[in-house]
C-alpha cells in the first residue's frame, strides 16, 4: 500500500501541493538550471499530458526527446516515474541518483525510497524517506510510506509515530489517513502538551 509515484512537477501524489517550510525554497523547486529550449519545453508538456492521459509509452518517448533537447530536472523526474511504473528500477535509479547529489530534494529522495522499497531494501528505503523528511519536514508522502514500511517490517512504535504525524498533518477526510488508521488498527492520540487541560 505505497502512495503512488509523484509527478515530476511540484504536486504530491494526493494532488496537493506540499507546503514548504517558511523562509526557504520548497524542496520541489529545482535549483536554478539553464533554461530549456522551447522544443524541450514543448516535448516535456506533451510528455506530461500523455502521462496524465495514461499513455505511458508515448509519454516515455516524448520525455526522452525532451531530455535529448535539453530539458532538465522535471523531465528526468517524469522519465524516472515512467521507469518505475514499468518496473524498470535500474533506469529509475540511473535517472534519480544524479538529482539526489545535493541531498536536499525531497521529491527525488522520496522516489529513491520508493525504488528501494519496491526492491525490498528496508534500510535503504527507510533512510531515503527520512532524508526526504529532513529536506522537507512537511513532506507527507514520505511520512505515509515510512509508516507503511516500518509497520510491514514489524517496527510498530516507529510506524505509529509516523502514522500519527501524517494523520495530524493532513485534512481529517484524507483517504490516506483512513488507510493508515485501518492498517495500523487505530493510532494512539498525540501526547498532550504539558499544562494542557485534559
Amino acid at each position: 500500500m505505497l502512495l503512488p509515484l509523484l509527478l515530476a512537477l511540484p504536486v504530491a501524489c494526493d494532488g496537493s501541493t506540499p507546503a514548504a517550510p517558511p523562509d526557504r525554497p520548497s524542496a520541489e523547486t529545482p535549483a536554478a538550471e539553464p533554461a530549456a529550449s522551447p522544443e524541450a519545453e514543448k516535448q516535456l508538456r506533451e510528455a506530461l499530458e500523455l502521462e496524465a492521459a495514461g499513455r505511458h509509452e508515448e509519454a516515455r518517448l516524448a520525455v526522452e526527446q525532451a531530455i535529448a533537447a535539453g530539458a532538465g530536472r522535471d523531465a528526468k523526474l517524469l522519465a524516472a516515474k515512467l521507469a518505475i511504473l514499468r518496473e524498470d528500477l535500474d533506469e529509475a535509479t540511473r535517472l534519480l541518483e544524479p538529482l539526489a547529489s545535493d541531498g536536499g530534494d525531497a521529491l527525488v529522495l522520496y522516489n529513491l525510497g520508493l525504488v528501494a522499497q519496491k526492491r525490498g531494501k528496508y534500510n535503504n528505503a527507510r533512510s531515503r524517506y527520512l532524508a526526504a523528511l529532513k529536506a522537507d519536514p512537511n513532506y507527507n508522502p514520505a511520512r505515509f510510506n515510512l509508516a507503511v514500511l516500518t509497520w510491514e517490517a514489524g517496527v510498530k512504535d516507529e510506524a505509529q509515530h509516523h502514522a500519527r504525524k501524517f494523520i495530524d498533518a493532513v485534512p481529517s477526510d484524507d483517504p490516506n489517513a483512513a488507510k493508515l488508521q485501518q492498517m495500523i488498527g487505530g493510532v494512539p492520540p498525540a501526547p498532550a502538551s504539558p499544562g494542557a487541560a485534559p
